[in-house]
């Protein structure tokens, strides 16, 4: 015969459950900590390394900016893109950093040191929901704008102003 819900006994002692739980949440902690210092660090340094390059490239090709006027009219608008690409690729870091940390955040606020003693005690609803999402995004888009602003960057050493032929400007 199949036991009802009010005839099932729990796997576990909820003093054991709870230690099992506290742990889990430390070593998430932990964890999220070690995945935001390896990815952050790569993909920041990417970015930050091209755009540096690109924009040390192009002055030092301007050796001499005040002789040069026609170079210097020809290069501004990439110029321009690798600087907002590193600065882009500065809030998209900075935005990982904020993430992480309220990540992190949330699992010590989460596991109580108070639930392995006390039964009333239990985890506590994550502090940050909505600012994982708001920082989450904002990384992402940060970070796939300064990646594009190093193709437009590209496409205006390449190509002139392609934008003026594009939009008739």
């Amino acid at each position: 015969m199949a036991e009802t819900e009010s005839t099932k006994s729990p796997m576990m002692a909820r003093d054991a459950a709870a230690v099992v739980v506290y742990n889990d949440l430390k070593e998430s902690q932990r964890a999220t900590f070690q995945i935001a210092a390896e990815y952050g660090r790569w993909l920041i340094a990417s970015l930050l390394l091209v755009h540096s390059g690109a924009l040390f490239g192009l002055f030092s090709l301007l050796s001499n900016p005040s002789t040069q006027q026609t170079t210097l009219q020809v290069f501004k608008a990439p110029v321009w893109c690798f600087v907002i690409g590193l600065l882009l690729a500065l809030l998209c870091g900075f935005s990982a950093w904020i993430n992480w940390s309220m990540h992190a955040s949330n699992y010590q606020t989460s596991a109580r040191y108070d639930m392995l003693w006390d039964p009333e005690r239990w985890v506590d609803e994550p502090r940050f929901a909505r600012g994982l999402d708001v920082t989450n995004w904002a990384c992402i888009v940060a970070g796939l704008l300064s990646a594009a602003c190093i193709a437009i960057g590209a496409a205006f050493i390449l190509h002139g102003n392609f934008l003026a032929s594009l939009f008739g400007i």
